[in-house]
């Protein structure tokens, strides 16, 4: 007989606040529904890399700043997940739909909303609530949005 594998539960971190927030919750959910983890930070291109192409410090920061960070949230739990850890180049959303593509969900964590920033740099939560071919988990301060696959109904609903 054979075992099939869940599949992985896919979760964006930036280092802020409420991505970490989303780490914990994805790593909890994880261990209950016995689903491997990846979590990924993406970056997007700075000034310097757009003239003078990319910097590995950079790349190294974003993979020591993922490491601490898991580190951190599994030395919490007492059943730990098995954990893989991305660090990729791009816009956050079009990378996070990417790699979430084959995956059981996307868990985000949700930020203030600045115009300034909206302008500039879009914004990924929403942007993968509409485009993730998986369900999309926005964990917030005071509650968890969850949609559904696309080919099912949406819905919201608060934890």
């Amino acid at each position: 007989m054979a075992s099939t594998t869940p599949r992985r539960i896919v979760v964006g971190l930036d280092g802020s606040p409420s991505s970490l927030a989303a780490l914990r919750w994805a790593l909890r959910e994880a261990v209950s529904v016995h689903a491997p983890v990846e979590v990924v930070h993406c970056r997007e291109s700075h000034l310097a890399e757009l003239l003078f192409g990319p910097s590995p410090e950079l790349h190294r920061g974003s993979v020591c700043m993922v490491h601490n960070e898991v580190s951190a949230a599994l030395a919490e739990l007492p059943v730990k997940p098995t954990v893989r850890q991305t660090s990729t180049h791009g816009r956050p959303a079009r990378e996070l739909c990417r790699i979430a593509a084959d995956a059981q969900m996307l868990v985000l964590g949700a930020h203030e909303h600045t115009t300034a920033t909206d302008l500039l740099l879009g914004e990924v939560a929403p942007s993968c609530l509409r485009h993730a071919r998986c369900r999309v988990v926005v964990d917030g301060h005071e509650s968890v949005i969850r949609r559904t696959a696309p080919d099912r109904p949406q819905s919201t609903l608060a934890a």
